[in-house]
């Protein structure tokens, strides 16, 4: 599991972004942590899930790149069509997987 370097944070959790990455890289349980996650199961365009849910055996050898961190399901909705409204006015919305992860995926 990666974090993109543009990723989006929700307000209330930027004050904890360096301690979230941490337990990200370790792949330790936060609690009410939501993601925004490149699709994994090639069905659609962005997708949210729990973070928890990310570490069970199901996602396991999955190639989860997080583009997004919420507090939260709801503040995960509204970042995901503010993500989509910037992904919209920069023209970027052919291939989110480049503008997230680089030229070199």
């Amino acid at each position: 599991m990666k974090v993109s370097e543009r990723v989006y944070i929700s307000e209330i959790l930027k004050l904890q972004k360096k301690r979230l990455f941490c337990k990200i890289q370790e792949k330790k349980s936060i609690s009410r942590l939501y993601c925004i996650t490149l699709p994994l199961w090639n069905s659609a365009f962005l997708e949210i899930y729990p973070y928890n849910e990310l570490l069970s055996d199901i996602h396991e050898g999955k190639d989860i790149t997080i583009v997004g961190m919420a507090a939260g399901r709801d503040d995960a909705v509204v970042m995901l069509r503010r993500m989509i409204n910037d992904l919209y006015h920069k023209g970027e919305l052919e291939d989110v997987t480049t503008y997230f992860c680089g030229e070199d995926k």
